[in-house]
């Protein structure tokens, strides 16, 4: 099984080694793991040249070093480089002249916990702003906003990971930021009580041997899953009130629904969740139900009008670690949208191995590639899990991926046996579901979360970014042949044809009567809208007007300036 984790960060003093350098066993298997393509970053509170007296070749060990408890970064493309301005050195002279034995840093001050309270006493005297920093029996000075988990965010940023994508093991009070900056964080068996009661793992054994457990262990393999509480996505609220989530990574989800029960809806606001929450996101959107996802700043939308974006386009951009990408589809015939997912995943999957890179991938209108999990394990390494598929054809799905799904979120509408035959068979208990009230989907509405244990009904949080009505994205664009609408007079064909909404709305302006009559009989304006469109409820309007003139209850003209308007309230007046 392929491990979520791409990277590790390691504390050196208590941790990787005990007072002197690492043991070969430890080294060894940090070598073994760099070459199975992880990158490991080791984070110290030393000075950069005080440990590399006392571990020599250090820098030849890791992809980067963290030194000075964030103050100092090493990389071979970088070299050493200090991440702020040193502490002032008027304080290091006054706290020398104290006889306060001192070692000074690029950026850093060093000295022994009992000299805290002259330490504070020239501080407050100087008037400075200076963090004291414990590690136990060691006190460092630290200039504001410099802490371990500062300066691995700049070596994960140098090397290209994402701290979503790593873990981190310490031992004592400094390394708090250190493993809540990581995805999970880690403490072996002698840590301090405040960490190991805040790590999500602790490890059976000492320092470097538990290090060389972490390393070698299943955690690292991908063998288990461990979900922090403090990486939860909230989708909603259940009947009592509490929150409802998810873990933010590790994990695969399906939502399913009918149309317009808010299933998209519901996807859309996991996925600016994670966004917000700083995972990466692809999104693949044949609908153009999300692009109103482009409204997140680090969120960028490709596609549509504009056509398809190569894939080594979609990956180059989500390397960057930037929110993510939004790939529009819908002007695409449906084999082509299918052909470009099934590409377009592959390369995924491979960018997954290489720096564990998108961390959630969103496949709306799923059913159209339904061996996706079979793809994506058909790249060796490639992490199965992060991935959230978006269907109203769940039972089309292969059993496979079912199997692979740790949750599934149902939007009810109206009753599907099949689906909840398809669910228990997965082992979902989705009898509950059945017949449950739905409704247009918004926020406020009902939903339904299952896993194996239980089914939950909850209400769903409203969004930051809109859901995109689809029929804005028709306003100017141009549909395919394929999916616009031909006017015809009986059975005969105008010749006035629709390729976006502007152009459906100025020949319902100029049609003749009978051609009003002959699609309002046949009720071919709602169901193009339904259809193609996917705005139900400007096709719930239309229809009421379809009807009125089919049943002689209203007259052309009066129907046709009733039908223009209700397009104008809806979208050209928005």
């Amino acid at each position: 099984m392929a491990s979520h984790f791409r990277a590790l960060a390691i504390d050196f003093d208590g941790t990787l080694a005990d007072g002197g350098p690492p043991v070969a066993s430890v080294l060894n298997a940090i070598a073994e793991t760099r070459a199975g393509g992880r990158r490991i970053v080791l984070v110290t509170g030393r000075i950069l040249d005080a440990l590399r007296a006392v571990f020599p070749g250090v820098e030849g060990a890791f992809d980067a070093v963290v030194a000075e408890n964030g103050g100092v970064i090493w990389t071979s493309a970088l070299g050493a480089r200090p991440l702020a301005q040193p502490v002032s050195r008027e304080l290091g002279d006054a706290l020398e002249a104290r006889g306060v034995p001192l070692e000074r840093g690029r950026v850093v001050l060093a000295t022994l916990a009992d000299w805290e309270p002259a330490v504070i006493e020239e501080v407050r005297r100087l008037g400075l702003e200076v963090v004291l920093t414990r590690n136990r029996q060691a006190l460092m000075l630290l200039p504001p906003g410099v802490t371990k988990g500062t300066g691995l965010l700049q070596a994960l940023a140098a090397l290209g990971m994402s701290p979503h994508s790593a873990l981190a093991v310490g031992d004592a009070e400094n390394d708090h930021s250190l493993i809540e900056t990581c995805e999970l964080g880690v403490a072996v068996a002698n840590a301090v009580p405040s960490l190991l009661a805040h790590a999500d793992v602790v490890l059976r054994e000492r320092d470097g041997d538990g290090v060389l457990e972490l390393l070698r262990g299943p955690l690292v393999r991908g063998e288990i899953r461990v979900a922090p509480s403090r990486w939860r996505m909230r989708l909603g609220a259940g009947t009592d009130g509490t929150a409802v989530c998810i873990p933010g990574s590790q994990v695969n989800l399906l939502i399913s629904g009918g149309s317009g029960t808010g299933k998209s809806c519901l996807a859309g606001l996991l996925a600016e969740r994670l966004v917000v929450a700083g995972y990466v996101v692809c999104v693949l959107d044949p609908e153009g139900d999300h692009l109103g996802l482009g409204s997140l700043r680090p969120v960028t939308v490709l596609g549509g009008a504009e056509g398809l974006p190569l894939p080594e386009q979609v990956t180059r951009l989500l390397r960057k670690g930037l929110g993510g990408v939004v790939v529009d589809l819908s002007l695409r015939p449906e084999g082509e949208q299918a052909s470009y997912c099934r590409t377009l995943l592959g390369e995924l999957a491979r960018l997954r191995v290489a720096v564990g890179l998108p961390h959630w991938i969103v496949l709306d209108e799923a059913h159209l590639v339904p061996e996706v999990v079979e793809l994506l394990r058909s790249v060796e390494g490639s992490p199965l899990a992060g991935l959230c598929l978006v269907t109203y054809h769940a039972e089309r799905l292969r059993h496979d991926t079912l199997r692979a799904t740790d949750y599934v979120i149902v939007c009810p509408g109206e009753e599907n046996g099949e689906l909840v035959r398809f669910l228990e068979a997965g082992g979902f208990p989705a009898g509950p579901v059945l017949g449950s009230p739905g409704g247009p989907g918004a926020a406020g509405r009902a939903a339904w979360l299952l896993d194996r244990e239980g089914a939950r009904p909850f209400t769903v949080d409203r969004r930051l970014s809109s859901h995109e009505r689809q029929g804005h994205k028709y306003l100017q664009s141009e549909l395919p042949m394929h999916r616009r609408f031909h006017f015809r007079r009986g059975s005969e064909l105008t010749g006035a044809a629709a390729a976006n909404l502007a152009a459906f709305h100025a020949e319902l302006a100029r049609c003749e009567p009978a051609v009003l009559r002959h699609h309002a009989a046949h009720r071919d304006f709602s169901r193009w809208v339904h259809g193609v469109l996917q705005d139900h409820e400007l096709a719930r309007r239309l229809a009421e007007i379809e009807a009125r003139l089919a049943a002689g209850g209203e007259e052309v003209e009066t129907a046709r300036l009733a039908f223009l308007r209700v397009i104008e309230a809806r979208y050209v007046g928005t």
